[in-house]
């Protein structure tokens, strides 16, 4: 039975000589992983399957691998230079971390969000941001930025906190720690974080060190390709 779904797509590799193999972020499915066939070569589809190309996808099948019937792109973000690099940031997190055939609709909101703002040329690093943060909360891992993590008193503007993927902020009162400690975070810029306000230098570096130390988990060992592309930037 013929199935349709708004979907982004995430990632094209060949397959034979005139399909590929397509990664698709759906609204109501999930990530679905499908073979497009005539996509490649001298006699490809005018329409052809692109990352960064949103639209509808006509599918059937109910393997791991679908068989793409058609894609009916409504818009192709167009990015450059580091928005580029972070835009396929956003597509490999979406590919590695979304599982397949789990509805996610908030994500997907998310990330059409996000990579429309980027293409409007809006602050880069907000976006990433929020986009990491608000992935972490859907995917059942979201950071606590008012609580301590053990005691669970609220975050004091004015103490200093240490991060720990998966457990949350531990306070820190040591003075001579807090002096040689680099990775410690004021609870001010907590507080920042927590209202998306990363108007301050100081909260950029915060929330983008927490959400590296948060997402590292889920990731495991095998290195982000786009991490490496944009911190060469």
């Amino acid at each position: 039975m013929m199935q349709q779904q708004p979907a982004l797509v995430l990632h094209v590799r060949p397959y034979r000589e005139t399909s590929a193999i397509v990664q698709f972020m759906t609204k109501d499915k999930g990530r679905i992983s499908g073979v497009a066939r005539g996509v490649r070569g001298a006699a490809k589809r005018v329409n052809s399957i692109q990352p960064f190309s949103l639209g509808t996808l006509s599918y059937f099948g109910r393997n791991n691998l679908v068989n793409v019937s058609k894609f009916d792109v409504a818009h192709g973000f167009t990015l450059r230079g580091d928005a580029l690099f972070a835009g396929f940031y956003i597509l490999e997190l979406l590919n590695r971390l979304v599982a397949e055939r789990q509805k996610e609709p908030v994500i997907f909101a998310g990330a059409v969000s996000a990579l429309t703002a980027m293409e409007a040329g809006r602050e880069l690093q907000t976006g990433l941001r929020c986009f990491e943060l608000d992935l972490l909360e859907q995917l059942g891992y979201e950071v606590v930025f008012d609580r301590e993590a053990e005691a669970g008193m609220a975050i004091n503007p004015d103490h200093y906190y240490r991060y720990k993927a998966q457990f949350g902020f531990a306070r820190v009162a040591d003075a001579a720690v807090i002096e040689s400690d680099p990775a410690l975070i004021q609870g001010r810029w907590l507080h920042c974080i927590q209202r998306r306000d990363f108007s301050h230098a100081q909260v950029r570096r915060a929330a983008k060190y927490i959400a590296r130390q948060a997402l590292q988990p889920l990731l495991g060992d095998k290195p982000l390709v786009s991490r490496k592309m944009l911190g060469s930037r």
